[in-house]
């Protein structure tokens, strides 16, 4: 009887010490922590460079062949994390007179009265509103534009070319392409007859400086 006894005390004893020692254990284990998401880049403002951007045109002439022009003044801004986390936001306003064709009459008729009527409507104006993802760093932008005194949203296929530079300096590029009408904002000469098309091609490229 009292062998029994000490064989049921010794097991109770090996009991309580293993669960002491599971409880020292679970104290002393490092406790995981939580998994936590990775936080998007923080947006960097940049400055458009002039001698690096510009917004060509491209529009059809008496339904025949399509002709190329180029404003050269494009200045704004833009604000974009460089990782593309988020789309980027744009403000960038475009000089009418500093259009060209190649050829100085045609010009000069573009700016005039019958057209942008640079007098008056000085330069064009992008200022975006949204965007939404459709691939690697690229963005179908919404916007109001602002041209011949008009103003109407657009939408626009944006491309980040690259992001270049170091912690100190860095640059960022983009491509733009979209279509507009321009008897929407108010230039209808040769529209009717078809002596100049409707709709207007652009292409848009920008580089910005960033503005620490």
């Amino acid at each position: 009887m009292f062998q029994r006894r000490s064989r049921i005390a010794r097991g109770l004893l090996a009991v309580s010490l293993l669960g002491a020692a599971g409880v020292a254990a679970g104290l002393s284990a490092p406790v995981a922590s939580p998994v936590t998401a990775t936080s998007a880049a923080a947006p960097l403002n940049f400055k458009l460079d002039p001698v690096h951007c510009m917004a060509l045109f491209r529009i059809h002439h008496v339904g025949a062949g399509r002709f190329w022009g180029m404003f050269d003044d494009v200045s704004g801004t833009v604000v974009y994390p460089e990782d593309g986390s988020a789309a980027p936001t744009f403000d960038v306003t475009v000089k009418v007179e500093s259009v060209h064709t190649g050829t100085d009459k045609l010009s000069r008729t573009i700016i005039g009265p019958q057209f942008f009527d640079a007098k008056e409507f000085e330069s064009i104006r992008f200022v975006s509103t949204g965007g939404k993802s459709t691939g690697d760093k690229t963005w179908e932008m919404t916007g109001d534009l602002t041209m011949h005194g008009v103003t109407k949203p657009i939408t626009a296929m944006v491309e980040c070319t690259g992001v270049a530079g170091n912690p100190v300096q860095k640059k960022v590029g983009f491509e733009a392409i979209f279509t507009v009408k321009r008897s929407e904002f108010g230039m209808n000469w040769g529209v009717k007859n078809k002596a100049l098309g409707d709709d207007v091609r652009l292409v848009v490229g920008l580089e910005g400086d960033w503005v620490r």
